[in-house]
């Protein structure tokens, strides 16, 4: 089932009750209000999140949106200055209607990117309509921008004809929300009359289509399916006199106009064709990717004669949904469609029969055709995923001298068989990334991105790019709406996305650093594997390092502790086969070195510094027009109470608090000798 708009199917705090499963500070632009614009016009937002409070501008995937930050205005004890958090977006008169995305830049980096709408409607942003004597009018061919209270419900008015049909969507999963909206059509006189909440199993966003049996003010209610509410929580509510098209899903490629359209339903629709032995077919659904209602099944049956001229089937393959790459828990990647990599096992006829495992109908296309050299490669963030069950929402950030980590996803569509060589464009000065290929036979690889101590500070948007003898594919950089806090209580979101960050900070080193002797090693089965390494330690460590091997062929890798004081350690590794370590001639594995730690940090020190400053330069003030005999001005006192304020806030926030944290070697290849 359908990733993205679901990877259908990463918002972060550090608090002190679970202080050993905090992590070092990233930044995450949690909220953007409102979350769209009309085409040709500009408007004000406020964003929010974590480690925002330095944020210098608004980066966007199109040229054709633009921000400023608005300005606090000077008075006669603060100069004037910008507002981290407040901007002015400016959209282009012909900039198309469309999702794009906006990605804030920070004191220690790009955050991952959230979703931002184009339209060409008049828009506005919802007010105080918890009832229906406060409903809002909604015009038709309007948007509006609004946000689910907790334990609330919106109220909006539509003024309709008799026989007037009315298209009704609000957008809430599609724009990053955590909102599963629920919409409630109500008569002049209070009976309900259409009802809607999830589009399909995987499209959480609601849509109703509504003919009024008369004229009147009919009463739409928005609200959460369970009634959870807040800023993380926006919809944009359309009301439109045409069909709304649902959008197509991220793994949908092109179509092809030898492909064959059928209606889905769950009654079987049959299709008969030819093949020949050794010559394999590659046989595919499109229908949940076009935005359709379905869940397919494909059954190929092969088809013979008895003595009696009477059609015999035999079932021999069967496929419920695509094959993609397994993200696991951490990066679900389905679709509802279904796909089969088909080997006949005879000349001769064969029988599909479709199946649509929802009850209703459903538009699809069918394609036949030989194997290709099709293959689409899926980019995202990668983290050091700690014993809890939390699943950060996160961009590649390398801290001064340290490494990054990329997930690379290869959907090998109908049947490629080849190695891909990996190339990055925009990658910074002074960074490099390994491996360079993806073997025939893997469907991911982790790229480690790795930097040094002078590598100078970058803010920039990768493009990753997949070449095999034939093709050349760009990487589609992919992402997570939110963060998760317990996997087995939240709901994740993942998507494709337009942009893919990186960035290069000098606001904090890496607090550890390991550094093989060499990345290469060569034996034969029965030799002992020696990887000597040294710890370059930026900050405290509490207790021992755990080093282990990650992505290594072996199902329980061993792991080696090492004291916090210590500047170096090696990994000495019997290469014996077993059930356990999967190892054979001719093979070449490649993995890192992980190190498990706790460190003490304090973060942002030099905001604590800047906000200690500014206080005493009020109270200095204070003190020299006490000392000349002067009245104190209520705006002096005024400022110096913010000031303090501030102060106590930053003083909490640079706090020294133990977390934990993993950090990662470069890339290390292991080949067993023929």
């Amino acid at each position: 089932m359908s990733p993205f708009r679901f990877f259908t199917p990463f918002a972060f705090s550090i608090t002190c009750s679970s202080i050993l499963h905090a992590q070092l500070p990233n930044p995450d632009l949690k909220t953007i209000f409102p979350q769209g614009i009309q085409a040709g016009t500009s408007v004000e937002v406020t964003i929010g999140g974590t480690e925002l409070e330095e944020t210098t501008k608004l980066r966007f995937s199109h040229p054709g949106l633009t921000a400023e930050p608005v300005t606090i205005p000077a008075n006669d004890y603060q100069p004037v200055k910008a507002n981290s958090l407040r901007y002015r977006i400016t959209a282009a008169p012909d900039l198309p209607s469309g999702i794009y995305e906006i990605s804030a830049q920070t004191r220690l980096g790009l955050t991952a990117p959230r979703a931002f709408v184009v339209s060409h409607l008049p828009e506005k942003q919802h007010g105080a309509n918890h009832s229906p004597e406060t409903a809002e009018d909604l015009p038709v061919d309007s948007i509006i921008n609004g946000h689910a209270d907790n334990a609330a419900i919106d109220h909006y008015k539509l003024t309709l004809a008799q026989d007037q049909t009315i298209h009704l969507h609000c957008q809430a999963q599609a724009i990053d929300s955590r909102l599963d909206p629920t919409l409630v059509l109500l008569s002049p006189d209070g009976a309900e009359l259409a009802r809607a909440n999830d589009r399909s199993p995987l499209d959480r966003d609601a849509a109703l289509t509504f003919k009024a049996p008369s004229a009147g003010t009919y009463l739409l209610k928005v609200h959460d399916f369970t009634f959870n509410g807040g800023g993380e929580h926006p919809y944009r509510l359309l009301a439109s006199n045409q069909p709304i098209p649902r959008p197509p899903d991220d793994f949908l490629p092109n179509l092809d106009p030898k492909d064959i359209p059928l209606t889905l339903s769950k009654y079987p629709t049959h299709h008969s064709f030819d093949a020949k032995k050794d010559h394999p077919i590659w046989i595919e659904i499109f229908s949940a990717r076009l935005g359709n209602p379905s869940d397919s099944l494909l059954i190929i049956e092969q088809v013979t004669t008895d003595q009696n001229g009477t059609p015999q089937y035999k079932e021999i393959a069967a496929n419920d949904d695509l094959p993609l790459p397994n993200g696991g828990r951490y990066f679900p990647l389905r679709t509802a469609d279904s796909a089969i990599r088909f080997y006949p096992i005879a000349d001769g006829k064969y029988r599909l029969t479709i199946l649509n495992q929802f009850s209703h109908s459903a538009f699809a296309n069918l394609r036949i055709r030989p194997l290709t050299s099709g293959y689409r490669l899926i980019a995202a963030p990668w983290h050091s995923h700690q014993k809890d069950k939390s699943l950060p929402r996160q961009t590649p950030l390398i801290r001064q001298g340290g490494t990054a980590r990329l997930r690379l996803f290869v959907i090998r569509e109908s049947g490629l068989d080849e190695p891909i060589n990996l190339t990055i464009d925009d990658l910074p000065p002074g960074v490099d990334f390994h491996p360079k290929t993806i073997a025939p036979h893997e469907t991911s690889t982790t790229l480690i991105l790795t930097s040094k101590p002078d590598t100078p500070p970058a803010n920039t948007f990768l493009t990753i790019k997949g070449t095999t003898n034939r093709r050349e594919t760009i990487a589609q950089p992919a992402t997570s709406s939110w963060h998760v806090g317990n996997w087995d209580a939240e709901r994740h979101h993942t998507r494709l996305a337009q942009l893919l960050p990186l960035s290069i900070t000098h606001a904090e080193k890496a607090p550890l650093v390991l550094t093989p002797a060499t990345t290469s090693f060569t034996h034969n089965t029965g030799e002992t594997l020696e990887i000597p390494f040294t710890l370059t330690k930026n900050a405290k460590i509490k207790g021992d390092i755990t080093v282990t091997l990650t992505n290594f062929p072996h199902t329980k890798p061993p792991q080696l502790k090492i004291k916090p004081d210590a500047a170096e350690g090696k990994f000495v590794l019997s290469l014996t086969p077993s059930n356990e370590f999967m190892i054979a001639p001719n093979q070449t594995h490649s993995f890192s070195l992980q190190a498990n730690f706790t460190l003490t940090h304090q973060n942002n020190l030099p905001a604590l510094e800047r906000a200690k400053t500014d206080l005493k330069r009020l109270e200095d003030l204070e003190k020299s027009l006490k000392a000349e005999s002067k009245p104190i001005p209520p705006a002096l006192t005024k400022a110096k109470k913010k000031a303090a304020d501030h102060l106590r806030q930053q003083s909490e926030r640079s706090k020294a608090r133990d977390l934990t944290h993993s950090v990662h070697s470069p890339l290390l290849t292991l080949t067993i000798a023929p």
